[in-house]
């Protein structure tokens, strides 16, 4: 993505490119014939749970397994429910196959339990308070709980599950983040997950000055070890430069669970 565009595009604008991409998925079970594949929409931004129920559904003819032993693969590589899409697939915009297995999970496949919806529930509200103590320090309980209600946070939930992210999502994602005090503070922190060679590196990093780029976030962390101009970047799943403005990961790069997520490969 060219930096220049963005500077120029509103919050909402930038929200929206960023939700709407998506690929088409098309879910087979592998070595087996007559079986019809589970095609959806999938969007980059979310986590792969979301779509468990419905494939499991799709498949439970073909399969006595119980739903906690299903998971998926894409290129030979196991697919994490936990992590957003965009994370572990990089396409957008194309028909993507990827595998649902019945068989033994591999080890470092995060289990999930019968009930997935609320399993998802708590993993995305687990995420987001983590990305609040990341912000906010100490002070995060009282800035999640008292800014928004029990209701509105399961409502944003809702939300993010269902991929309806107008009027309500941002209205109360935005009250947790409080733009306005952030405007006034000298120093942000910034919750922020890397992704590099099938390892995720989870770090704050304090906005100090307006003008810092991608690359004063990277550097503290990888500085001689990466040969940088050599490498892509993503933010949520699209690509950009190592001067790209950190600025914009305050507000406006950050996906609905709290956290900004940068792919390095």
């Amino acid at each position: 993505m060219d930096n220049q565009p963005l500077e120029q595009m509103s919050l909402e604008d930038i929200r929206k490119q960023i939700n709407e991409q998506s690929f088409l998925g098309k879910f087979i079970i592998q070595d087996v014939d007559d079986i019809i594949p589970f095609v959806c929409i999938v969007y980059n931004n979310k986590y792969p749970g979301f779509y468990f129920e419905s494939i499991y559904n799709h498949f439970i003819r073909y399969s006595n397994k119980v739903r906690s032993s299903m998971w998926l693969s894409f290129n030979d590589q196991p697919i994490q429910w936990h992590l957003p899409f965009f994370v572990q697939i990089d396409r957008i915009n194309e028909e993507v196959e990827m595998i649902v297995h019945f068989k033994k999970r591999p080890e470092n496949v995060l289990p999930i339990s019968e009930n997935i919806q609320v399993e998802i529930k708590n993993r995305y509200f687990w995420n987001l308070k983590q990305a609040c103590m990341i912000r906010y320090g100490h002070k995060w309980e009282r800035q999640i709980f008292q800014t928004i209600t029990i209701e509105q946070q399961y409502k944003m939930f809702q939300n993010y599950s269902d991929h309806n992210y107008r009027p309500q999502f941002y209205e109360f994602f935005d009250k947790i983040w409080d733009l306005s005090i952030l405007k006034k503070e000298q120093q942000v922190s910034i919750p922020i997950r890397i992704f590099i060679d099938g390892n995720m590196i989870q770090r704050s990093h304090v906005l100090k000055d307006v003008k810092e780029t991608l690359l004063n976030v990277l550097n503290p962390i990888f500085e001689d070890s990466l040969n940088y101009n050599e490498l892509t970047y993503n933010i949520l799943g699209l690509q950009v430069n190592l001067d790209f403005p950190v600025r914009l990961l305050v507000s406006t790069f950050i996906n609905p669970d709290g956290f900004c997520y940068i792919i390095i490969k």
